[in-house]
């Protein structure tokens, strides 16, 4: 490299443009000056993180970006990579930086107890409606004389009160798939597992839609035909998932 103040004068020197050559950043797109960001909840942690203080998932590496670790010998292996290249092991489908969940999943009870907590919640938004479907259906200002209807399935009452019966399942249902779509594709939560500290996520940790929060609560409906086996299962699983879970690819895990 020559000497720029080699055969010049102190003028000359001092005239000549300073050349900044700029380093080209090695820093992962998910690892900021400030921090690692976590790559589900978007929270900043510090530089020395491991997993996010808020959620629990597993931070991204900078050493690790887009590679795969051997979980044998914890050996970097290239992303396009089937075994590692040191022992010989079958690699992981995903790089260090995809999402692993490192938290606490939501098992049985503690879903049931915020199950119950939502059921409560349906059973009176129900009877409101069943009152006013009611209402529109028979004259109740004077008297409930189509209970009368029991002892004769003949008369006009009988197939208007079951004509009722009908109407208000159905919307009982319509109730409850509106209810559990908007509130798990909307905030992740229902009012139940919203006081449990529970959210569901996809198995990667993004965030369920909106059409696939609809798609699990028409799941949510085979816990009942399977006579709750389908409930069931979350407390033998590896992720606590339910039936439901693995038909729409979801996950409940517990927040602080």
């Amino acid at each position: 490299m020559l000497d720029k103040s080699e055969g010049s004068t102190p003028e000359e020197i001092n005239k000549q443009p300073e050349v900044v050559v700029p380093f080209p950043s090695v820093e992962p797109a998910s690892v900021s000056a400030k921090g690692k960001i976590c790559p589900r909840c978007g929270t900043t942690n510090t530089l020395a993180s491991i997993y996010c203080y808020k959620c629990g998932a597993k931070l991204p590496d900078a050493a690790a970006q887009d590679k795969k670790i051997c979980p044998g010998c914890h050996t970097l292996n290239s992303a396009t990579s089937q075994y590692c290249f040191k022992c010989g092991l079958k690699l992981p489908e995903k790089t260090a930086t995809g999402y692993e969940y490192a938290g606490e999943y939501g098992g049985f009870w503690i879903r049931l107890l915020a199950y119950i907590i939502d059921g409560i919640l349906l059973n009176i938004l129900n009877t409101v409606i069943s009152i006013i479907i009611l209402i529109s259906f028979f004259d109740t200002s004077s008297d409930f004389s189509f209970f009368s209807a029991f002892e004769s399935l003949e008369t006009t009452e009988s197939a208007d009160f079951w004509l009722w019966y009908v109407i208000i399942i159905l919307v009982s249902y319509v109730v409850q798939i509106t209810y559990y779509t908007l509130a798990v594709g909307k905030w992740g939560r229902t009012v139940g597992k919203s006081a449990l500290r529970l959210k569901v996520l996809r198995s990667d940790g993004s965030r369920v839609s909106y059409w696939r929060a609809f798609g699990r609560s028409l799941a949510y409906i085979l816990n009942g035909v399977t006579l709750g086996i389908g409930f069931l299962i979350i407390a033998f699983t590896e992720k606590k998932q339910g039936l439901h879970d693995f038909i729409c690819d979801t996950i409940v895990i517990k927040t602080d």
